[in-house]
């Protein structure tokens, strides 16, 4: 047996043992039967591996031929294409290695491209740009580990939100004004730095004024309520955005208004926006999240902080890259990557924690490690280090920095899966040119 044959030995049992463990968690394995006989075969293929599936072991047979269980399975062995055939028997077959990652790359947010005054922008997807109306999200809750770019992204929709002007803003600070304080002086926006309830409790009780304006109309919608009528008249739209859900719900009563706005408020016009760097249950509890029907998680370090936000797995496996997401939304999951803020949505900065322009200017510091990728033809780490003198951490920040930016790509991988560092973009030459 050569070398090569031996690896897809070991990865065809690596794939069985996924499998096996996904379809007990599923609650799909028979455990009312006594019988030695396992559960799935396994039959190797030269591109691929074949599990076949022992009937009497399973408990719904069809379940496994549908579309929802293909692409769960598919997220737990990692991005592997999975065809299943049921023709004198139940087969899975699984290529060896994974599919190759669809590149997206984080670009700036481009308002030009805003489609109406209440979109806000999810990110690029492997179908193009992707944005999504405050209607249409109703409710979101949004999860990801710490920088991992939940506040970009809430400054995304706070830019799109404010260039359309239609409308109003409740921005709640878990920082005390840090990130926030820039919208203060905003038409239409108030920023909360200290205590969620007083502002909580007033757009609960405007929530109910908006329901007895409804009933009074005898219309059962804000759209039926606002057509024909003039500019003064009309009830805007309202986005609460809380950034930090844990530091908000410390405050006795929180979670029981927000509750409330999260099952009733999306039809007078209230969309509660909740993010939160700790996406677990004592946080995000379950009849807090029941009614959040829009889930967005970034990259999170285990599947119990991914079932938590998305109530599945996946999250856990997309690339750990700032603003990599999965958008749950209409009984669709799409991966996406956030656009970054620009401008007046907030700086970016450099690996050593000094403010510099999106522009495109390096630092001399950053031009040396410019010219040294370039020269390379490719950004590896350690290679760039070396060559610089530089410390590693210092590349290594500089690194998902410039990725973000578009300077690089992501990391590549050779089909063993070994890292072979990122691609260098025509933007990096570009920005050392300027």
């Amino acid at each position: 047996m050569d070398i090569q044959t031996s690896l897809e030995k070991r990865i065809a049992q690596h794939i069985a043992a996924l499998t096996l463990q996904h379809l007990t968690r599923s609650n799909l394995v028979r455990d009312d039967i006594a019988s030695d006989d396992p559960l799935l075969w396994v039959w190797q293929q030269p591109d691929r591996v074949v599990l076949i599936v022992n009937p009497l072991r399973v408990k719904n047979l069809d379940a496994l031929t549908r579309p929802r269980f293909t692409h769960h399975l598919g997220t737990v062995l990692q991005g592997r294409r999975i065809v299943v055939t049921n023709h004198r028997g139940l087969f899975l077959q699984v290529g060896y290695y994974p599919e190759p990652v669809r590149e997206l790359q984080a670009r700036p947010l481009d308002l030009s491209a805003q489609p109406s005054a209440l979109a806000v922008p999810i990110g690029m997807t492997a179908r193009g740009s992707l944005w999504l109306t405050l209607t249409e999200l109703d409710a979101v809750l949004i999860g990801g580990a710490r920088r991992m770019g939940k506040t970009n992204l809430l400054h995304t929709w706070i830019t799109a939100l404010l260039q359309g002007a239609h409308a109003r803003l409740i921005l709640f600070d878990g920082k005390g004004g840090v990130e926030f304080a820039r919208y203060a002086n905003r038409a239409r926006v108030r920023v909360v730095t200290d205590k969620l309830s007083p502002a909580l409790g007033e757009l609960f009780a405007e929530m109910h004024t908006r329901f007895d304006a409804l009933k009074a109309a005898r219309v059962a919608s804000l759209a039926e309520y606002n057509r024909g009528r003039g500019e003064g008249a009309r009830l805007e739209r309202i986005a609460l955005i809380v950034d930090e859900l844990a530091y908000a719900l410390d405050e006795p009563g929180v979670e029981n208004v927000l509750v409330d706005l999260t099952a009733r408020g999306g039809a007078v016009g209230i969309h509660p926006i909740l993010a939160t760097q700790r996406p677990s249950s004592d946080v995000i509890t379950p009849r807090l999240k029941g009614n959040l029907v829009t889930r967005i998680a970034l990259p999170v370090p285990d599947r119990a902080s991914s079932m938590v936000v998305l109530d599945r797995a996946g999250a856990e496996s997309i690339a750990k890259t700032p603003g990599r997401l999965l958008i749950s939304h209409g009984a669709r999951i799409v991966e996406a990557q956030a656009f970054f803020a620009s401008g007046e949505g907030r700086a970016a900065n450099d690996a050593s924690g000094q403010p510099s322009a999106v522009s495109g200017r390096l630092s001399e510091r950053e031009a040396c490690v410019a010219r040294a990728a370039i020269e390379r033809g490719r950004f590896v780490i350690r290679e760039i280090a070396e060559a610089t003198g530089e410390r590693l951490e210092y590349v290594n920040d500089l690194a998902k920095k410039w990725q973000l930016l578009g300077y690089l790509t992501e990391v590549k991988r050779n089909a063993q899966g070994h890292k072979l560092g990122r691609d260098i973009t025509p933007a990096l030459a570009s920005a050392l040119r300027n």
